[in-house]
């Protein structure tokens, strides 16, 4: 389900011109392998997300789960910015 939704948005919406590419935390109390755990967050424990959003609107635009043997974070980026490369866009990111 999670393949079948990030490939309908990245064939139906375009995104305009300013990019943003931040991480998620989405809350999870339950046992789950790659659970991850953040001391600096306010939600402390749940399942991380990167994605690449549409800075003005906030549209996900292409989004990934981390998991323990996932992709490093510049592996995760350089996947999400592969299809707007030739297009001049505007990426914004923190840290």
């Amino acid at each position: 389900m999670y393949e079948y939704f990030v490939q309908t948005i990245m064939s139906v919406y375009r995104p305009k011109q300013e990019l943003s590419l931040d991480e998620v935390m989405i809350p999870l109390w339950g046992c789950l392998k790659f659970r991850k755990y953040n001391p600096g967050k306010i939600t402390k424990y749940g399942v991380l997300v990167r994605m690449m959003c549409e800075a003005v609107s906030g549209c996900i635009c292409n989004m990934e789960i981390y998991s323990a043997e996932a992709k490093k974070l510049e592996d995760t980026v350089l996947s999400f910015l592969e299809r707007n490369l030739s297009q001049n866009h505007h990426i914004y990111q923190d840290n």
